[in-house]
C-alpha cells in the first residue's frame, strides 16, 4: 500500500463518494430493475394474477397460499434471458453520451412442491428476483459516476401452505437473500480548486455482498371453481452488505489503497392482490394491483476502515417515493394442450426527474407480453414467453447544490426485450 498522509482528506472524500454512489446503485436496481416474475408460467401475462393462478410449482415463489390450488407434487425450472438497451443523450452535444450502455441479464429458477396431504403443502423456491448490468464507455461524460455497475439477488424460500376450508388458503415463507454489487468509476476531481494540486485523475472500485433474511405471507380467497383473489405480503429486508473499496490514483505522488467497507440497505416491502376469473371454457382474466412502499426507508448509514485511526462514517439520504405496480391479463384455450397468453403491465416511477441517476436511469415502466402453455405430456407442461419493455424516457435535470459527483445532464431512452422457458414436472 502506498499513501501520502497529506493526501488522507482527499481519500476520505473520494472513497465515501464511491461507495454513496454504489448505494445509489443497490437500491435503485431493486427499486425498478428487470422484476421478471422468475420461474412463474404466467411470464406470457405480465404477471398479472400471480397471487391468484396457483399453476405449478413456481406457486410457492409467487404466493405460498395458493400451493394449495396443485394436486400431488410439482418440480418447475425456468430460465428468463433479457436483453436492455439504455441510449443517454447528454444535453452538451459536445460531451459524449456512454453508448449503448445496456447488457444482457439471465435469471434461472428452481421450485417445487410436496403434498403433504390434501390440505398441507410443502414448497421450496430459488430465484433471482433482481439482476442489473450496465457498462457505459470508459471515456463518456458521466465516467464520474459509473462506467460499470452490476447487481444480482440470488434468493430461497422454503414455504407451507393450509388449507383451512374449501374457500380459504394461508400460506407462509421465509426468504433468504444473497447480493451483489459492485460498481466502478473513474472521477476527476478538483482537490481544493488552486494549485499546485487542481483536478486528480483516479479510479474507485467498490465490491460487496451480504445474506439477510425477510419472510412472506400469503392468502388466497376461492369465490367458486371460477373466481378467486390473492394476496401476497413480502416484507423488507435489512441488509448488512461488507466488501472492499479500491481507490487509485498516479497523481499525488500515487495513492493505491483497498479498504474495508460496510453499508447497510434496505430492500423495500410491497404488497399485491391479484384476481383470477374464468369468464368461460376458453377466456380466463387476470388483474395485479400492487404497491411497494420505498418511502420508508430515509437513509443508508456507510462506514469504511483502513484508512487512518478512525473509521469513515457517512449518511446518504434518500429521495424515494412510494409506487404502484397495475398489470392485466389473459389465458385462451385454443385446445387441449395449447394454452395462449398475452399481458400489459405499467410500474409507477420511484423517482422524480431531479433525483434521477445514470447508475440507473429508469422512469415509468411499460410491459407487453404474450405466451403460450403447452401440456406436452399428461405431467409436464412447457411455457414460452417474449416481454418488451418500455424503460421510460426519463429526464436528469440539474443537480441540487453540493451534491457530490453529480450525474451529467440529459435524456434517456431505455428499453428491453425479455424471453422466458418454464418447466413444470407433476408426480
Amino acid at each position: 500500500m502506498k499513501l501520502m498522509n497529506n493526501n488522507t482528506g482527499f481519500a476520505i472524500k473520494l472513497l465515501s463518494a464511491s461507495i454513496a454512489l454504489s448505494i445509489a446503485t443497490i437500491n435503485s436496481a431493486n427499486a425498478a430493475g428487470l422484476q421478471l416474475m422468475p420461474g412463474s408460467p404466467n411470464f406470457g401475462t405480465a404477471g398479472a394474477g400471480h397471487a391468484a393462478l396457483g399453476e405449478g410449482a413456481g406457486a410457492a415463489w409467487a404466493n405460498p397460499a395458493s400451493m394449495s390450488l396443485l394436486e400431488g407434487n410439482h418440480l418447475g425450472i425456468g430460465i428468463i434471458a433479457a436483453k436492455t438497451d439504455i441510449q443517454f443523450d447528454a444535453t452538451d452535444s459536445s460531451a459524449e453520451s456512454g453508448g449503448n450502455a445496456g447488457g444482457n441479464v439471465f435469471l434461472p429458477s428452481f421450485s417445487y412442491v410436496h403434498s403433504l396431504s390434501d390440505d398441507i403443502k410443502l414448497g421450496f423456491s430459488l430465484v433471482v428476483p433482481y439482476g442489473n448490468d450496465i457498462a457505459y464507455d470508459s471515456d463518456w461524460t458521466g465516467n464520474n459516476v459509473v462506467t460499470k455497475t452490476g447487481m444480482h439477488t440470488m434468493q430461497a424460500m422454503p414455504s407451507l401452505s393450509y388449507r383451512i376450508n374449501d374457500k380459504l388458503s394461508l400460506g407462509g415463507g421465509i426468504t433468504i437473500n444473497h447480493t451483489q454489487v459492485y460498481q466502478d468509476l473513474s472521477p476527476t476531481v478538483d482537490i481544493n480548486g488552486s494549485a499546485p494540486r487542481g483536478e486528480i485523475d483516479l479510479d474507485l472500485a467498490l465490491e460487496a455482498e451480504s445474506v439477510d433474511y425477510g419472510w412472506t405471507l400469503g392468502g388466497l380467497y376461492e369465490f367458486n371453481a371460477q373466481h378467486r383473489v390473492g394476496i401476497v405480503y413480502r416484507s423488507g429486508i435489512e441488509s448488512d452488505l461488507e466488501g472492499d473499496a479500491d481507490l487509485f490514483t498516479e497523481d499525488l505522488g500515487g495513492i493505491d489503497t483497498t479498504l474495508d467497507a460496510e453499508l447497510n440497505w434496505e430492500n423495500a416491502s410491497n404488497i399485491v392482490i391479484s384476481g383470477y376469473h374464468e369468464v368461460n371454457n376458453e377466456w380466463a382474466m387476470m388483474w395485479d394491483i400492487g404497491r411497494t412502499f420505498y418511502s420508508e426507508f430515509e437513509k443508508t448509514d456507510i462506514v469504511a476502515s483502513g484508512l487512518g485511526d478512525a473509521p469513515i462514517v457517512l449518511e446518504i439520504e434518500r429521495n424515494w417515493q412510494d409506487a404502484n405496480r397495475y398489470a392485466v391479463g389473459t389465458h385462451y384455450k385454443l385446445n387441449e394442450k395449447v394454452t395462449l397468453q398475452a399481458g400489459f403491465s405499467y410500474d409507477e416511477s420511484v423517482v422524480t426527474d431531479e433525483h434521477r441517476g445514470v447508475d440507473l436511469p429508469l422512469d415509468d415502466i411499460k410491459r407487453y407480453t404474450i405466451g403460450t402453455l403447452y401440456q406436452a405430456t399428461e405431467k409436464v407442461q412447457l411455457g414460452f414467453g417474449l416481454e418488451y419493455a418500455q424503460l421510460g424516457s426519463g429526464n436528469i435535470e440539474a443537480p441540487e447544490e453540493g451534491e457530490l459527483l453529480d450525474s451529467p445532464q440529459g435524456s434517456y431512452e431505455s428499453s428491453a426485450i425479455a424471453t422466458s422457458f418454464s418447466m413444470n414436472y407433476q408426480f
